[in-house]
């Protein structure tokens, strides 16, 4: 059976290569939204939907706000917590 020990080790080293892509990842959503096109300031008369485009960006901000940007927080906080713990045993 693998120690605690061994597998936070193999954790620690694993962790920084998927916060790498993460990060890449959310770089490669911020570059798609500012591939689309501006949205308009305000809707036409009559205009009961955004644009495609307008909804896309909307879509992904959302995702970068509320999942991407706070699980690098939250990952960068648990990689640091391993330091920690190696340096209380």
């Amino acid at each position: 059976m693998t120690r605690p020990e061994t597998l936070l080790a193999g954790v620690k080293r694993h962790l920084p290569r998927i916060l790498e892509q993460l990060e890449s990842i959310r770089w490669q959503l911020i570059g798609v939204t500012h591939s689309l096109p501006e949205p308009p300031a305000e809707l036409e008369d009559g205009a009961d939907e955004l644009d495609a485009a307008t909804k896309l960006r909307n879509t992904i901000e959302c995702v970068l706000a509320d999942e991407v940007e706070p699980a690098l927080a939250d990952l960068r906080r648990a990689l640091a917590s391993l330091g920690d713990l190696e340096e209380g045993q």
